[in-house]
């Protein structure tokens, strides 16, 4: 009786020990599976595959959307760029890189037929399935899925009209050092004469009024630097104080002079837009005065040249304004000109 009351206990306790190692071990199981449970990303938790490949979808068509208003924001940003620091906008033109007006449509599943299972490629492993959640990343396939993406879907250099670039990149779509992209030039000078020279001989005094003169030049440029021809053509009409001596009549004609002449330039940059303007010319020059008593007219020719300074303004990447000072030589008239300027880069 003794020996059976002692093996009683022990069994006793050896139950109780059991259980006891049992609930411990169940509840560090659990413990794991949801530590496990918890560092899983609700992206790996599909019920199918095309349900992940809608998913991924719809992600990179949110990305799109982002890309596109990032796309029109650099856009807006260039051209605040342009107009602060050159006053000139590039045009108006812009495409969005992508096209979001179809959405990701969520793909038809056809329903698996029982004949059909015995095609399964022996490449997957179909014991990879769990029955409820399921992850993809460890499925094995026998090749690799490609995608392909479509042509220009990154679209991220936009062309402009006028783009200037440096060392490979753009820099900004208006060269301040450059007048057009053509490398040539049109200039139209009209101004006002100013006479300072009078002719005092023994037969005539000769005194003239401000007249009218209109400057002409075109050429090739490069850089700052310009080289072209040009004419020039200068009218002035006698002073009221203008006489014939023999006879004292008035002088009552004018005289008239066109030149030729090889044109040179250089601008002096101040700013992107505006620039100090030299220019220098040497030529040949004819001029027809009507100061004889018979008031027919004679002729004079000599050796031209001309001298300017002024300021220059790009309105924009083809058109320019000028305002200068010319000195305009010849020995019956040389006169200080004031000139407004039309330059076209052609």
């Amino acid at each position: 009786m003794t020996f059976h009351h002692s093996s009683t206990q022990y069994i006793f306790f050896a139950l109780i020990l059991a259980h006891g190692v049992t609930s411990l071990t169940s509840n560090t199981i659990a413990q794991t599976r949801g530590l496990e449970v918890e560092r899983k990303s609700t992206i790996d938790f599909f019920d199918e595959l095309d349900d992940k490949s809608f998913y991924q979808q719809k992600r990179i068509y949110g990305m799109k959307n982002e890309l596109n208003d990032y796309s029109e924001k650099l856009h807006n940003l260039k051209e605040r760029f342009d107009r602060i620091f050159y006053g000139i906008s590039s045009n108006d033109s812009f495409e969005t890189p992508f096209d979001t007006n179809s959405q990701p449509q969520r793909p038809v599943r056809k329903k698996i037929e029982p004949d059909s299972l015995s095609s399964i490629q022996p490449g997957i492993s179909t014991n990879n399935y769990p029955e409820n959640n399921s992850s993809f990343d460890d499925l094995t396939f026998e090749e690799p899925i490609e995608f392909t993406p479509s042509e220009n879907q990154l679209a991220f250099n936009v062309d402009s009209p006028g783009e200037f670039t440096q060392n490979n990149q753009i820099v900004s779509t208006f060269d301040p050092q450059s007048s057009g992209a053509g490398g040539y030039y049109l200039i139209i000078s009209p101004g006002i004469a100013f006479p300072y020279k009078k002719h005092a001989t023994l037969k005539s005094y000769r005194k003239y009024d401000p007249g009218f003169s209109v400057n002409m030049s075109g050429g090739m440029e490069s850089g700052n630097f310009r080289v072209g021809i040009g004419g020039a053509y200068k009218r002035h009409t006698f002073h009221h104080s203008a006489r014939l001596h023999p006879s004292s009549n008035g002088l009552s004609g004018d005289s008239e002079t066109f030149a030729g002449f090889l044109d040179l330039g250089y601008r002096f940059p101040i700013s992107s837009s505006l620039g100090l303007n030299l220019g220098a010319g040497v030529g040949y020059y004819l001029s027809r005065i009507e100061d004889k008593p018979d008031f027919s007219s004679r002729k004079d020719h000599d050796i031209f040249w001309t001298l300017s300074a002024g300021m220059l303004w790009n309105y924009s990447e083809l058109l320019a304004l000028s305002f200068n000072y010319r000195y305009f030589h010849e020995q019956e008239i040389p006169a200080h000109l004031v000139e407004l300027g039309l330059k076209l880069a052609l």
